[in-house]
């Protein structure tokens, strides 16, 4: 616990740098995944493609069994070193539950439900916007929400390519054999995937519609 405190106190500039960069690494890819996902998911979804749709939600359900350290290792071979391979890295591996989820989510709504907004005179995008997504919304959210959890832990295995963040604190713990750094690199990586679901699972709540909410 000394060491802990002593290292924590000695290189607070190291560690605050650390946990910016990380968390700019998550912020970054996870905008461009759920940006990506989310546009995805509703142009396979769309009227027509509903079978292109299940699909795709069998592919991203198997997907979910690939390791992390396989995409960024792939990213290294196809991209080098750096923030950009591992921001790429990041955004493929983030894809998969928010577009497993999104589309499922949109799959899932009621056909009569469709039926009766078309019958009310709504067209395909006032359906989609008004209808879809509104009822889809608890879904999208849980995927995000797994994506980011997913994302942040995924970013200090990054760190091996150049990424940067608390994964360089967790390496260079290991590779010295100092427990200090692994214990400050591993709990800021978990405070931050707390915030961020804490943060997130409030927006859920907020937004989802209030029919939709489980009372507890």
């Amino acid at each position: 616990m000394q060491a802990l405190l002593s290292y924590i106190n000695s290189h607070g500039e190291v560690i605050a740098t650390a946990f910016r960069i990380h968390f700019m690494l998550f912020f970054i890819s996870m905008v461009l995944a759920t940006s990506i996902g989310i546009g995805m998911s509703i142009f396979i979804t769309s009227e027509g493609r509903e079978k292109v749709g299940q699909v795709l939600l069998s592919i991203t359900g198997a997907a979910q069994a690939v390791p992390s350290i396989a995409v960024v290792a792939l990213a290294f071979l196809f991209v080098g070193i750096g923030a950009k391979p591992a921001i790429i890295a990041l955004v493929a591996y983030s894809l998969v539950p928010i577009v497993f989820n999104a589309t499922s989510g949109i799959l899932s709504v009621p056909p009569r439900v469709v039926e009766a907004a078309r019958g009310m005179g709504l067209t395909q995008s006032q359906i989609l916007w008004k209808v879809k997504i509104p009822l889809a919304v608890p879904v999208i959210l849980s995927g995000i929400r797994s994506a980011s959890a997913i994302n942040i832990g995924t970013v200090t295995v990054a760190a091996v390519i150049g990424g940067g963040g608390l994964g360089d604190l967790i390496y260079s713990g290991l590779k010295n054999q100092k427990l200090e750094l692994i214990l400050v690199g591993a709990g800021l990586s978990a405070f931050m995937a707390i915030c961020v679901d804490t943060i997130l699972a409030m927006v859920e709540k907020k937004i989802t519609p209030r029919g939709l909410q489980v009372t507890r």
